[in-house]
């Protein structure tokens, strides 16, 4: 119960790590709010686990607005901030509508600041506070065609070192989690469509010739929500199985 009593906000909690991290949270004591676009699924998921279901559409300032508001007016509080919301669009530089450039840094980046800007104040006010901005293996290396991913991603690292910087004075610490290939619907719906191959490349690039699982990455999150990282902050963790510790690369797509 490492997290008992913490108040937690977990935005694209109705599926993959952001549900993961929902499920682990909620059985370490916190008191789960699940933010996502996905209302139907979102408030099955939480009815699972006794969380709280918001809808929140990440990319519009008002609904994240409305839903620090009502965080704050049920607990008067907020510990935890885990920024896991993002799309994948991909796109060859030169060919890549603004639009879709536009949506991916709406969606992956921006998100995070509009987040960040609501919750941070109530944050200092209670010196206390642990922001987790999920980045991604994308941010290390190169596959060609996600610029605009990698870009969202990369922004995501370097924003959460320098409000490390910045805030860890009041208490309230910032760091980003980066994983590998994570066994997620998402991608399992990409092997249905684009075939076994994309499987065997993704296991081979990883030194672990394994996928990652979703609650091994919220493992990590709660680790860096919880006071046994009280002295961390301003870091990037890996979760990717060795895929940064090996130089096999495979034109596959987004990790």
């Amino acid at each position: 119960m490492k997290l008992k009593d913490k108040v937690a906000i977990i935005t694209g909690a109705a599926s993959g790590i952001g549900l993961a991290c929902s499920k682990l949270f909620s059985e370490q004591g916190a008191f789960v709010i699940m933010a996502d676009i996905d209302s139907k699924k979102c408030i099955c998921e939480a009815n699972k686990i006794n969380g709280i279901a918001i809808y929140c559409d990440v990319r519009v300032t008002s609904d994240v607005q409305r839903l620090v508001k009502d965080v704050i007016d049920r607990f008067g509080k907020i510990d935890i901030l885990i920024n896991n919301a993002a799309v994948a669009i991909n796109g060859n530089i030169t060919e890549m509508q603004e639009n879709e450039w536009q949506e991916v840094i709406n969606t992956n980046l921006t998100s995070a600041y509009r987040t960040i800007r609501e919750v941070l104040p109530f944050m200092i006010s209670k010196k206390y506070g642990s922001v987790i901005n999920m980045s991604s293996m994308q941010a290390y290396r190169s596959w060609s065609n996600w610029t605009a991913y990698a870009t969202a991603k990369g922004g995501l690292m370097a924003m959460t070192n320098q409000l490390a910087g910045q805030f860890s004075v009041y208490n309230v610490r910032f760091n980003s989690i980066s994983p590998g290939t994570i066994n997620t619907a998402l991608n399992e719906k990409r092997y249905e469509t684009e075939g076994k191959e994309l499987l065997q490349k993704f296991l081979d690039m990883h030194a672990m010739e394994r996928l990652g699982e979703p609650e091994e990455v919220a493992s990590v999150a709660s680790f860096l929500a919880s006071d046994e990282s009280s002295f961390v902050t301003g870091q990037d963790i890996k979760v990717d199985g060795g895929l940064s510790t090996l130089s096999r690369y495979f034109e596959i797509g987004t990790c």
